[in-house]
């Protein structure tokens, strides 16, 4: 995370955003396409050396833990309910590294749910557990390393969604250095089946659902672009530009996450710096209903 932090400070230093700096822009992007990915395949195996440096602190969003608990208590389920558990309750405090962890996981006792429930609860524990390990790595490096800027890495869990066949759980981690990069991990789960829902479940067998999705979020990002110059997206970039970065229009599916609105809407989620510049943000787009309503089950 905190490579791309750095990205970010660089775009927000350009946010003005001329024709001249539109065109640095894209140099920009190709910077932080390239230090993205760099940073994702050392993630597993870079050295702490870097999280001394960074100093990362952990604390939570502002959001209870007993409402997000009370909420999924509330969740209904067929045969039983989804009701909230306590993951991970760790909290400290030091000079520069302060940590407040409280994240919910879900328990049910119908079979099926317990099953989708363990399943989630073990992705959000080691995603969590990474989490406080990292802090923890920070923490003794505190007072030896020179720090300019505290560093705080934001926590929790959410229902973010909830119909009368799904609701989602989300997992948001948040790590500002002045400026801040956000990931966020979405379970959604299917309130009939009891079982978590994948993209392609939504869609009928043997369909090019992936081709669908993928034309209709470059449709709408296209579009975006054209009504303020201020908007930059991967997609719009040439085909040389494409293959020095290793971005391809595919990552428009395989980086993406979702989650069904109140409506039913498919609403497609990409964390910062996948599909566009770390200045844009966590990003988020629905669905042309027209664009899949052939292919929807």
């Amino acid at each position: 995370m905190t490579d791309k932090l750095e990205s970010l400070k660089n775009e927000y230093a350009g946010f003005s955003m001329n024709e001249k700096a539109v065109n640095q822009m894209k140099s920009r992007i190709e910077m932080a396409k390239v230090e993205n990915k760099i940073e994702a395949r050392k993630r597993h195996i870079r050295g702490w050396a870097i999280a001394a440096a960074a100093a990362l602190t952990i604390f939570i969003l502002p959001n209870s833990n007993a409402s997000v608990a009370n909420a999924m208590s509330n969740v209904p389920v067929m045969g039983g309910f989804f009701s909230a558990i306590t993951i991970r309750d760790y909290h400290s405090d030091s000079k520069n590294a302060t940590a407040s962890v409280e994240v919910n996981g879900l328990k049910s006792n119908d079979k099926t749910g317990k099953k989708t429930a363990d399943e989630i609860n073990r992705e959000i524990k080691s995603l969590t557990n990474k989490y406080v390990a990292d802090f923890k790595q920070t923490k003794k490096a505190d007072g030896k390393v020179d720090l300019d800027v505290k560093v705080d890495l934001d926590v929790s869990t959410d229902i973010i969604a909830k119909t009368d066949n799904y609701f989602t759980l989300k997992l948001t981690a948040v790590e500002a250095q002045a400026d801040s990069y956000q990931e966020n991990h979405y379970y959604t789960i299917d309130l009939n089946t009891k079982k978590q829902v994948k993209l392609a479940d939504l869609f009928k067998k043997n369909t090019d659902y992936k081709t669908a999705i993928k034309n209709d979020i470059k449709k709408q990002m296209l579009e975006h672009e054209k009504e303020s110059e201020d908007v930059s997206y991967f997609v719009s970039e040439s085909v040389e530009d494409k293959k020095i970065t290793g971005f391809s229009d595919d990552d428009l599916v395989s980086k993406a996450s979702f989650y069904l609105d109140k409506n039913g809407n498919i609403v497609i989620c990409y964390n910062q710096g996948d599909v566009a510049p770390m200045y844009m943000g966590a990003l988020e787009f629905t669905l042309d209903k027209n664009a899949v309503a052939d292919i929807l089950k």
